[in-house]
């Protein structure tokens, strides 16, 4: 081959490889908080940064951007099936999602969501400390959401509840008395009172109960991005299995674990029949708070 020829061809090869980089970069779009206030969608945006960043040797650049608006939990299914708008998010498991998404099974936040404790009007604590476990929560009223997994969890063990058809408005519903206790993960219910302690006097964190309702938050990726959906279950493999995923996990919520005190308080365990019995198996996937090396709880 002569020397111009070897030219053209590296030159070829050149333009083959910058093409294929091109082709390469995995763009995200995440789902937008339903509002400034919303914090709910700050760890696992994090999260899916770290998870990018680790695989970038093995899968190449990334973008991420950001939904235009917000969407309930309806909308931003059909949303996510069709990639368009939005193609990767992270919410709590239920059956019809993991049916018609391309799911990462391992848990964003090891399962701490999962450990629910309850907004309440502060004249009921006395009340609720008093309560025979589970039948007298079970005479009481949760507050969910309308498309929310907590209420088919809620409802699948037979305790009662309202909907609201929007976030913001479940607070105001408690606070009217609408309902007697809003379910919250231990991850996000001390933001949403410390934000909202001024505005409703007598909101309050009920302190003598927690659910345990084995709901994991996943990465949802639409079915239309498989190598994007591979590349985060990659990546979230290579965070469980060299402990960065529970130190990043303690790093944003040792804090609100402390303030829970789980120790202090009685359990119920709320069965999922809709997760994975093999995911519910892998102990290394989940977070146990109760666990003394974490520090929450003395050791027996």
């Amino acid at each position: 081959m002569t020397i111009k020829g070897t030219i053209a061809r590296l030159a070829t090869l050149a333009l083959a490889c910058l093409a294929f980089n091109a082709q390469a970069v995995d763009a995200v779009i995440f789902d937008r908080a339903a509002s400034p206030a919303d914090f709910r969608r700050e760890y696992s945006k994090a999260l899916l940064m770290k998870v990018m960043e680790r695989t970038v040797p093995t899968f190449g650049a990334y973008s991420i951007e950001y939904a235009d608006a917000h969407m309930e939990r309806p909308r931003l299914l059909a949303a996510l099936k069709e990639g368009r708008l939005v193609n990767v998010t992270a919410y709590p498991a239920d059956a019809k999602w993991l049916r018609s998404l391309l799911s990462v099974p391992v848990p964003t936040d090891m399962g701490l969501q999962s450990w629910r404790i309850a907004l309440i009007d502060a004249g009921k604590q006395k009340r609720m400390r008093s309560l025979a476990l589970p039948d007298g929560l079970k005479e009481l009223v949760a507050g969910v959401g309308t498309a929310w997994v907590t209420r088919a969890s809620l409802q699948g063990n037979g305790f009662r509840y309202v909907t609201g058809s929007n976030y913001a408005g479940l607070f105001d519903m408690l606070m009217a008395g609408r309902f007697d206790y809003f379910p919250r993960g231990v991850n996000e219910i001390f933001q949403e009172f410390d934000q909202r302690r001024a505005a409703f006097l007598h909101l309050a964190i009920e302190d003598s109960i927690v659910l345990h309702d084995n709901i994991p938050s996943l990465f949802f990726v639409s079915p239309r991005n498989p190598r994007l959906h591979k590349r985060i279950q990659t990546g979230m493999e290579m965070l469980l299995k060299d402990g960065t995923l529970e130190r990043f996990v303690l790093e944003h919520h040792r804090t609100f674990l402390q303030r829970a005190k789980l120790c202090n308080r009685r359990r119920i365990e709320l069965p999922n029949p809709d997760i994975d019995q093999a995911m519910l198996a892998r102990k290394d996937l989940w977070l146990d708070p109760f666990n003394p090396r974490h520090g929450f709880c003395p050791a027996k």
